[in-house]
This record gives structure tokens, sequence and C-alpha cells, in this order.
């Protein structure tokens, strides 16, 4: 009986043991699992690239399920700022707008070749769209997008001249010009963060009618309404100048460019459109009623 007692007591210890050292297993193993799924980023301070895709999503944050802040199109250049699994931290050089893109459609390019493009002149496509041969296929290009290193009918891509024909914007235009482009977006769709004919938002379009002449200004319509030159009084817009709008915070919210007789162009309500201008704000004409309180307008020309 002694001898049965003895055997019992020491399974049961043996059993206990077993369980407490499988219980540490299980932690360390979880543990040491954390630990080796824990994503890593790595920052840089000399990695760039250029956008070689028609137009690349730009977004908050790493995911494809996070929001589209702005869009890259082709022959962007950036700095990479850091690195996340997939994913790229990049700033434009054009606005020095930020966000995460998937790297797989950036094409690395070197310090040198970032700083050339930057200090060459530039030249964008005015056309709608226009598609050109290129290895492995071809790439269909959007309006906006600027054409690396253009001369002589062919612009640089993958070490190649590549040749186009096509509609091209090059150097500073005046307010006619400005007012022609803005005209050529109507009927765009709405779209938060887009810049091309296929969907844009208000900043977006106020931001690339410029850039297709030959302005560079930032992205967000708060940001662009810090540039440029006040304009003291309502009656003194000009055509192809910006009119911004704020909420009842006082926060800018909504941009649009000026056209003549009492008149506005901006991509709202669905779509690129006109409405009525005044020196209390937008007057939707499809609703009859003020839609955007005026805060001010500027001038950058």
């Amino acid at each position: 009986m002694k001898i049965q007692k003895t055997f019992y007591k020491t399974r049961y210890l043996l059993l206990f043991i077993s369980l407490v050292l499988s219980f540490a297993s299980c932690k360390n193993l979880k543990t040491t699992t954390m630990q080796s799924t824990k994503p890593e980023e790595t920052s840089y301070t000399d990695r760039y690239a250029k956008s070689y895709l028609s137009v690349v999503p730009l977004r908050a944050e790493a995911s494809h399920r996070s929001e589209m802040v702005s869009q890259v199109l082709f022959g962007e250049y950036m700095q990479i700022l850091k690195t996340f699994k997939e994913w790229s931290y990049i700033q434009l050089e054009q606005d020095g707008y930020k966000g995460w893109v998937e790297s797989a459609q950036l094409l690395p390019v070197t310090k040198n070749e970032y700083e050339d493009f930057k200090h060459s002149a530039k030249y964008v496509l005015v056309d709608d769209f226009v598609t050109v041969p290129v290895k492995n296929g071809s790439i269909t290009i959007l309006k906006g997008s600027n054409l690396p290193f253009y001369k002589d009918g062919s612009f640089a891509l993958y070490n190649l001249k590549i040749p186009i024909k096509a509609s091209l914007s090059h150097g500073k235009k005046d307010r006619k010009s400005i007012v022609k482009t803005a005209m050529s977006y109507m009927n765009t769709p709405y779209l938060w963060g887009g810049k091309t004919r296929l969907g844009i938002d208000c900043s977006g379009f106020s931001q690339m009618v410029y850039h297709n002449n030959g302005y560079e200004i930032m992205r967000d319509a708060s940001l662009q309404a810090t540039q440029g030159e006040l304009v003291a009084f309502f009656e003194q817009a000009l055509p192809g100048d910006l009119a911004f709008f704020d909420n009842e915070e006082g926060h800018i919210t909504h941009v649009g460019i000026v056209l003549e007789d009492g008149k506005i162009i901006h991509a709202a309500h669905g779509k690129v459109h006109i409405d009525k201008l005044d020196s209390e704000g937008i007057f939707n004409l499809e609703e009859q009623k003020y839609s955007h309180h005026l805060r001010m307008v500027r001038r950058y020309f």
C-alpha cells in the first residue's frame, strides 16, 4: 500500500513538472514567433526612384486598404525616405508631398539622375492620354504627366529613348492658357486624392491645371492657400486666380479656379463643373443654393 501511494505521488509530480515545462515552452515559442515576425522599418537618406506606370496611388499608410491621399503620375521623381515590408514612404520632387506607395510600382534611379531631372526643362503631356511602346508591351501616359528628359520627339525611360507623338506643354503660360486647361477637365469624375482626367479632387484639379501651365503649387487646398499673393477684394479677382473656401471652424476645405463673368470651375458634387461665384461664395446652379463660403482669392503670377 505504501509503495502504491509512493508510485502515485511520483506520477503526479512528473505530470505536474511536464505541464510546467509545456507551458513554459509554449510561452517561449509565442514570444519568439512574435519577435521573428515583427515588421522592420528601414530609413534611407539617399535612395531615389521614379514612376514608370500610368498612375500609382499614394496612400496614408502602408496598406492597400489605406486612404489614397494623392496619386503619382508617370514620370514623377521622388526620394525614398523609408521602407516597410513591400512599401516605400516617399517624398515627391514636384511638390514635396509624402505618402506610401507599393515598392514594386517604382523604378529605382541614381541620385545623379534625380538631380538632373530636378534641374531639367519640364515637358508635360497636354493630351488626355497617349500610349507608347516600351519593352514587354506599352504604357499609357495620362494628361499632366512629365516626360523625363524630353528632346527632339523622345523621352528617357529604361536608359532608352522612347519616341512620342503628342501635344506637350513647356514653360510658364498666361491666364488664357490656364482657363483653357481648366475647361479641358470639364466633367472629370470627382475622386478623393485623384489627379487625372479619370478622377480628380478639388486641390488636385487646381494643382494639375497649374502644373500643365508651368507653375508648381502645393497639393492640398490648405497649403495652396499659403502660396501666392492675396487679392484684397473679390471684385479684383481675375480669370485663373484661385478661390478658397472654409468651413464653420474656419479651416480651408475647398478650392476652385476663377472664370469670367462671376463664375468658377471646380471639382465638387460628383464632377468638375461650373457654378456661380460672388463675394459670399459658390452658388450651386443645380441645387439653387450656396454650397461653399468664400474665404479668400489668391494670385500666383
